[in-house]
């Protein structure tokens, strides 16, 4: 018996599911950018729901939480009533500024903390504060990328709608 075979669309949207879920993210936010990267315009919660066979409820979370990552601005079609998705045209430049802006308040966060630690605990607050500067430092050099990525010519070109 042979496999059930899948269209080139099926396969793109299912293996980006499979790379957001091994990167410890939610299967089916990676099959929401898979669908709307293939789709190349917005795409309402019903749309997808209908698409992807996944409930409203699965489908509004996960869009909210790729649009927090960065990777798809919700947007207000003319004449529809509903709000729909649209995945960036460059994505990855930026889900690596989300995760800079990211790293950065986790290095304020952990600066705070360190810092609240009595003198008796100072190894403890030694540990917190490299910690938050291993974070502080990853964020500095996110930045510097994003920034080297955002020249080259090609990527400046699709990243010009990135509201960030």
């Amino acid at each position: 018996m042979s496999p059930r075979m899948t269209s080139p669309t099926e396969n793109f949207i299912e293996q980006m599911g499979l790379m957001t879920q091994a990167e410890g993210g939610p299967r089916i936010a990676g099959q929401i950018l898979g669908y709307l990267i293939v789709e190349g315009e917005p795409r309402t919660l019903a749309q997808m729901t209908e698409a992807l066979k996944i409930s409203k409820a699965s489908a509004s979370t996960n869009a909210r939480l790729l649009e927090l990552k960065g990777s798809v601005r919700r947007v207000s079609p003319m004449g529809q009533r509903q709000d729909a998705y649209e995945a960036l045209d460059f994505p990855n430049l930026a889900v690596i500024r989300a995760l800079g802006e990211r790293f950065r308040a986790h290095a304020d966060t952990m600066t705070e903390i360190g810092a609240g630690f009595p003198e008796s605990h100072a190894g403890a607050r030694e540990r917190v504060t490299r910690f938050a500067e291993f974070y502080r430092k990853t964020a500095d050099f996110i930045d510097d990328w994003t920034a080297k990525l955002a020249e080259d010519p090609d990527l400046a070109a699709t990243d010009r709608d990135d509201p960030r």
